[in-house]
C-alpha cells in the first residue's frame, strides 16, 4: 500500500496516520481483512459540512460469501474499523484519543456487492459528545454509484478523565 500522492491537509493527516498505523499495519494480525489484496486505500477526508472520511477497496474472494458477494460480516468489520478513523482528527486527551469502544453496530444491507467490484466506504460523524459518538457509514459501488449498505456505529469514550492523565 502506498501513501497518497497528493499533499494531505491538517484534517486528513492524523486520519491517514491512524489508518496507516492501525488498519494497514501488516506487522500484526488484527482485524482479518488483507488491505493489500483488496487494494484498500485512503481516498479523502473533509471536516465540513460534517467530518467525513472515504476509502476505496476491491471486493476480493476472501471477503465474499459462498454466493460470491461481499460477506455481511466483512461489511460490518469494514464499517467498524474504518468509521472510527475519522476520530483521529477530532479527538483530544480525555475525548476519544484512544478511539473508544463499540457500543452498538447496526448494518442494513440493501444490495449484494459481487466479487471484483470496487466500493467506496464513506464514513461520517453524526454526533460527537464527551462520552458518546455516533458514526454513519455507507458502502457504495463506484461503477454504478449505487448504495449497497448503511451502517450506524455507536461508540463510547474510554479515555481516562483529563485530570487523571
Amino acid at each position: 500500500m502506498t501513501a497518497p500522492t497528493r499533499k494531505l491537509d491538517d484534517f486528513e493527516t492524523p486520519i491517514y496516520q491512524w489508518f496507516d498505523h492501525i488498519i494497514l499495519n501488516t506487522e500484526t494480525e488484527s482485524w482479518g481483512i488483507n488491505a493489500n489484496r483488496s487494494q484498500l486505500r485512503f481516498e479523502y477526508a473533509t471536516k465540513e459540512p460534517s467530518p467525513r472520511v472515504a476509502y476505496l477497496l476491491t471486493v476480493t474472494p476472501d471477503l465474499c460469501n459462498r454466493l460470491g458477494n461481499l460477506h455481511g460480516g466483512c461489511a460490518a468489520t469494514l464499517i467498524d474499523n474504518l468509521s472510527s478513523t475519522v476520530l483521529a482528527s477530532l479527538s483530544r486527551p480525555g475525548r476519544f484519543s484512544l478511539g473508544g469502544v463499540s457500543r452498538n453496530l447496526k448494518v442494513t444491507y440493501l444490495r449484494p456487492i459481487p466479487q471484483g467490484t470496487e466500493i467506496r466506504i464513506l464514513n461520517e460523524v453524526i454526533h460527537m459528545g464527551q462520552r458518546l459518538v455516533l458514526l454513519k457509514s455507507e458502502i457504495w459501488r463506484t461503477d454504478t454509484n449505487v448504495l449497497c449498505a448503511v451502517g450506524e456505529h455507536d461508540k463510547v469514550n474510554t479515555d481516562p478523565e483529563p485530570s487523571k492523565i
